[in-house]
């Protein structure tokens, strides 16, 4: 009898690692007209469809905004554990940004974190990171604070100066301050990003936008200023707007 209990242990114990297995290895797929769902940890189906929602209202506005007509479908990965999450994060990169809920492997190869209703905003910041990469294949993190004001601009992601004490207080950061990395904890272009997508659109044009994002930025060539006098111009721009 207790033999027949020590097999039946072990048989179920089998069976639990196989299916917990299947669940991080086997994901659902879902597939639509512009983008193809895989989910991983046993996610349910049912959280697609906020997500799907998101970027199938925006898709059209964001390939227009950035001066394309199409692109191939884009696979979406949703992880619901954070570990596994990271583990492929580290697999593809060889880094772990902890904290990151979403990132981009290509121009259509989006990985996400779930993180309830969230992940459908978070989706569609990414999203617009694989949009710039149409238009240039080199902007990733080239520079970072063009890169992220891109997506954050493009995602609606406005945050009220008002509510930022350093822009109150007149002390703005520098454009070599937030091309600092993910990981060394200066996460401010977050939170200015669209300010200074916004300062070059309504200053120059969406045109001259796009221009930058081909030339990775470059101020001089594309503008026709310095970086002292972009940032310059771009704390009045704030202050005169908003503060």
């Amino acid at each position: 009898m207790k033999m027949r209990f020590l097999i039946l242990s072990i048989l179920l114990l089998m069976n639990f690692a196989c299916k917990k297995e299947s669940i991080s290895d086997e994901p659902t797929n879902i597939i639509g007209e512009h983008f193809t769902y895989r989910l991983y940890d046993g996610l349910s189906e049912n959280i697609i469809l906020e997500i799907q929602t998101k970027l199938d209202d925006n898709y059209s506005r964001v390939l227009n905004d950035l001066g394309l007509s199409s692109m191939s479908n884009v696979i979406v990965r949703i992880w619901d554990d954070e570990s596994n999450f990271l583990d492929d994060m580290e697999s593809e990169l060889g880094v772990r940004y902890t904290g990151s809920a979403g990132w981009v492997r290509g121009a259509n190869d989006i990985r996400l974190l779930y993180r309830g209703n969230g992940t459908a905003q978070n989706a569609l910041h990414e999203f617009c990171h694989c949009v710039s990469m149409i238009v240039n294949p080199q902007i990733p993190n080239n520079p970072r604070w063009l890169w992220e004001a891109i997506a954050i601009y493009e995602s609606g992601e406005f945050v009220n100066p008002q509510s930022m004490s350093s822009l109150v207080n007149g002390n703005f950061p520098t454009l070599e301050e937030l091309n600092s990395d993910f990981n060394n904890g200066n996460h401010s272009i977050y939170q200015v990003g669209y300010l200074l997508a916004e300062f070059i659109i309504e200053n120059w044009g969406r045109d001259r936008f796009v221009a930058l994002i081909r030339s990775n930025g470059n101020l001089e060539q594309t503008l026709e200023v310095t970086v002292i006098e972009f940032e310059e111009g771009w704390k009045n721009f704030v202050t005169t707007k908003y503060l």
